[in-house]
């Protein structure tokens, strides 16, 4: 498969005209609300349990000026690739989108308690992980019996599945999506190397933003179960390969480790009640 086989979303408007107003928060949060329904999104992102604010915030221009341009630039590019990649009418990419959401939360659930990361970047990354998945998908229709053969192979290397078979990965892709989406370096270089077991070994032995967030990301996809949920795969054979680094990175034994599971399994069901 040529990547010119791929239909990127352009980059929406709404992004560049954000940017385009530098550093004026009142601005930026008045172009927000602009769009009524989007606005909704994003507030109604920014005051979920899960971010646990302080306080209720009212308006995109009071999240503009209490969490900073970036910050709601990055949730509200998060709630836009919904409708310019997930389409609610197709169950498949809905179902995709709802696994993403899930991974999304988890991850800004495991980054408080790790005290770790920035939850606007946690959560945009979760969005964007799989969006190379619903780019192709679209191109071929069967690429969804190709990735659930490369979750169940023991082998646990997504990336070299694809690469192999197609030519294209759905990391590879989603991280060029998030480059020309304007989302930061960081954030590019998470989805890249997510499902690359050796390079994300390699990073976890840095400490630096992009080792941070692969970190919350591979918690977030074997707590959250995404295998099962994918592939219908009971076993994370990716996980296999790099518990150990992680765990060696966390501290923690693998008895430790279950209990810091159950904690955020805990979190996780709270916030749905």
């Amino acid at each position: 498969m040529d990547q010119s086989d791929i239909q990127f979303p352009p980059r929406p408007e709404l992004l560049l005209s954000l940017r385009e107003l530098g550093n004026d928060v009142n601005a930026v949060g008045k172009k927000i609300a602009d769009d009524a329904e989007l606005a909704k999104e994003v507030l109604s992102t920014i005051n979920a349990p899960y971010f646990n604010l302080v306080r209720k915030i009212k308006s995109t221009e009071e999240a503009a000026r209490m969490l900073g341009i970036d910050r709601v630039i990055n949730l509200t590019t998060g709630r836009l690739l919904r409708g310019h990649l997930f389409p609610k009418d197709s169950k498949l990419l809905n179902d995709l989108w709802a696994l993403n959401l899930r991974t999304a939360v988890i991850g800004v659930i495991i980054g408080k308690e790790l005290d770790i990361g920035s939850s606007d970047e946690i959560y945009t990354m979760g969005l964007f992980q799989n969006a190379g998945m619903a780019l192709l998908q679209n191109a071929d229709k069967g690429y969804l019996n190709l990735i659930r053969a490369a979750y169940l192979s023991e082998v646990g290397k997504i990336t070299q599945a694809e690469e192999e078979q197609l030519g294209q990965s759905h990391a590879r892709l989603g991280a060029k999506l998030a480059q020309e989406w304007g989302l930061p370096g960081h954030i590019v270089n998470c989805i890249h190397k997510h499902h690359s077991p050796d390079e994300i070994i390699t990073q976890l032995d840095k400490s630096n933003d992009t080792s941070e967030l692969l970190l919350i990301l591979k918690l977030s996809e074997y707590i959250g179960r995404l295998p099962g949920y994918l592939a219908k795969c009971q076993d994370n054979h990716e996980w296999n390969h790099i518990q150990d680094p992680i765990l060696d990175k966390l501290e923690l034994t693998e008895g430790m480790f279950k209990r810091f599971e159950h904690t955020i399994k805990k979190k996780l069901a709270e916030i749905k009640g």
